[in-house]
């Protein structure tokens, strides 16, 4: 469980394949982190959000759509004792500690 009471996101203004604003989505990551909960944010475009964590949360899921149409890219991540996420700093491409992806083949 998390012990942050507010977790700022700044959302990377990115523009999709099609030339829209890019679609973003948080939700909740709780229990054991693989169990995805309540979702917090759905919006185009940048934005800074303040959310209050559900007490069992333990994490973030955060999705975008690069190519609307297509499945959206995520990343899992624990709830940063900062209180503040970057979408612009985040690596996409390696598996955080939520991952559910199986890198083993």
């Amino acid at each position: 469980m998390t012990t942050v009471t507010t977790l700022t996101i700044t959302w990377h203004e990115q523009t999709s394949d099609f030339g829209e604003p890019m679609p973003w989505f948080g939700s909740w990551l709780v229990g054991d982190g693989k169990t995805e909960g309540d979702w917090f944010h759905s919006a185009r475009g940048a934005a800074e959000t303040s959310h209050q964590p559900p007490p069992n949360a333990v994490g973030v899921r955060l999705r975008f759509w690069p190519s609307e149409g297509l499945d959206p890219e995520y990343v899992d991540l624990p709830i940063p004792d900062s209180g503040r996420i970057d979408t612009a700093q985040l690596d996409y491409d390696h598996p955080g500690p939520f991952s559910r992806l199986d890198l083993s083949q």
